[in-house]
Order: C-alpha cells, then sequence, then structure tokens
C-alpha cells in the first residue's frame, strides 16, 4: 500500500496500514503506535468478562516499590463481585499484519489508599472472536494516565492527513 496516509512505521521492516479503518469514518489512527480508537466507544464485553474464569496478567512496567502493592491491589479490586462494570473502552490496537487483534478498556479503582489503572485486554482471534483477556495495573497519576479523550485527541493530531 504505497499510497497510504495512515500508517505506523517501526523502522524495523513492520508497517501498520489503517486506510481501510480510518477511511470508514469510525476509527482513527496514532501515526507512530499500533492504536486504532474507534470515533464511537466499543462496549464492554460484560457478558465475556463475566463468563471469564481465568485472567492472565501482564506485569507493567512499575517500580520496584510498586510490585507487591501493585499486585495486592489488582487481587483485591478484582474480588469484588462485578469489578469489571466500571470499564470504559480505551483505544483498540492493530497486529503486524494491519488486521484488529485487541481492544484495550480501563478503570480507576481505589485501593489502600491509592489510586490505580487498571487495564483489560481484549485479544481478538484472526476470525475476529475473543480470545482471552490480560489484566496489567499501575499507579495512577492523572498528570500521565491517557484515557479514552487523551487517546483519541492524540491520535487525532499524529498523522499527517486529517482524520
Amino acid at each position: 500500500m504505497v499510497t497510504s496516509k495512515y500508517h505506523s512505521d517501526f523502522g524495523n521492516g513492520v508497517v501498520i496500514y489503517a486506510d481501510d479503518y480510518v477511511n470508514t469514518g469510525l476509527w482513527v489512527l496514532h501515526c507512530g503506535h499500533s492504536r486504532l480508537i474507534s470515533r464511537e466507544p466499543i462496549p464492554v464485553p460484560f457478558d465475556e468478562l463475566e463468563r471469564t474464569k481465568q485472567f492472565k496478567i501482564w506485569n507493567s512496567p512499575i517500580s520496584k516499590a510498586d510490585e507487591q502493592p501493585a499486585k495486592e491491589a489488582l487481587a483485591a479490586i478484582t474480588s469484588v463481585p462485578h469489578w469489571y462494570r466500571h470499564l470504559r473502552y480505551l483505544y483498540s490496537g492493530l497486529n503486524d499484519n494491519s488486521d484488529l487483534s485487541a481492544h484495550m478498556f480501563d478503570l480507576i479503582a481505589e485501593h489502600a489508599g491509592r489510586s490505580w489503572g487498571v487495564w483489560v485486554r481484549q485479544s481478538i482471534s484472526y476470525y475476529g472472536k475473543s480470545d482471552g483477556f490480560t489484566l496489567s495495573i499501575e499507579p495512577y497519576d492523572p498528570e500521565t494516565y491517557v484515557d479514552y479523550d487523551k487517546a483519541f485527541q492524540a491520535a487525532i493530531k499524529s498523522c499527517p492527513a486529517p482524520q
């Protein structure tokens, strides 16, 4: 796709193309990342989350001092029945083949006097079906935390062509 206006070139031979998505008018791409953001937030898959018995855990890059409190916070937050009811759509992701591969959802939760950002990544299979969930957590900092609005605004400004 030589005439692509909406792509991310990672400099290692991998180029993500999103023209087909952006040209629908339903999505924006964050050029420089593989983030694809729906103009209308995607609904949280509550039914699938309800049926999920086991979640994968991804260790966020956090300080050594925050590792144990983060583990405790994630365990406490996710032990509350229907904890996922407060999730919001954040963004989606494209894989190396420019196919939709994930949706990210987030929430802010309190534990032990601290605020935490919790992310739920819904993996999407090659066939477009849900393929499990991965959780991650980090201390919440309102100055650096990227919510849907911040991600959307950054994406709109990231490409040389209007979206």
